[in-house]
């Protein structure tokens, strides 16, 4: 079995933890801004809405094998009071734990319910996430796509985005379906690459 490249790994993975390590030291500078690009990707679709781009905060989901215990612990964390450098804690504790970490997927909220979910809903469940950090880091992945209405992957995907951006009041998840995008290939599109494939 393949195994995700090193290199990708530490940008989407590692070089993410150490953001959130700044930030629970209370370093807030344009670093943390430029690092969140590791969070916020391009999803690349088509279908009958058209070819279409939509910015969409992305990570990676635990193993199955870890799955229900980590709900288990994202639904106490959900009943706690927020607290920003907690939730930063709880996220360094056990979210972000490499061991448990499938990094041949990653998942996402629909929020919009638009053309990327009318293409995905009713085209070909295929996808191109597309990363972008400034100046030059850039990384094209081409993935099957799976969409999560119930179940764990949909349960995961709702608490996650809602542990770190707490909503002042509840939020519907049932209008959130998740995404969950199987990586099939990945190129390295950064400027000293230009589209070398490493997966």
């Amino acid at each position: 079995m393949r195994t995700i490249p090193e290199e990708f790994i530490k940008y989407a993975f590692v070089d993410r933890v150490e953001l959130i390590k700044k930030m629970l030291k209370g370093k807030f500078d344009d670093s943390i801004l430029i690092g969140f690009t590791r969070h916020n990707a391009a999803i690349i679709t088509t279908g009958p809405a058209g070819l279409n781009g939509s910015i969409k905060g992305v990570g990676f989901i635990h193993k199955d094998e870890f799955l229900s215990k980590t709900l288990e612990k994202m639904r106490k964390e959900l009943q706690n009071e927020y607290n920003p450098m907690k939730v930063a804690k709880f996220l360094l504790d056990e979210i972000y734990v490499r061991d448990k970490i499938d990094f041949t997927k990653l998942i996402s909220l629909e929020l919009a319910r638009k053309h990327t979910w009318q293409n995905l809903i009713e085209g070909e469940k295929k996808a191109t996430i597309l990363f972008f950090t400034p100046p030059s880091t850039s990384y094209e992945l081409r993935c099957n796509v799976e969409i999560h209405t119930s179940g764990n992957v949909w349960e995961y995907a709702n608490s996650l985005h809602d542990i770190f951006h707490r909503p002042e009041k509840p939020r519907d998840w049932g209008k959130t379906p998740a995404y969950l995008f199987k990586i099939k290939e990945i190129y390295n599109n950064s400027e000293d690459k230009m589209g070398v494939r490493i997966y």
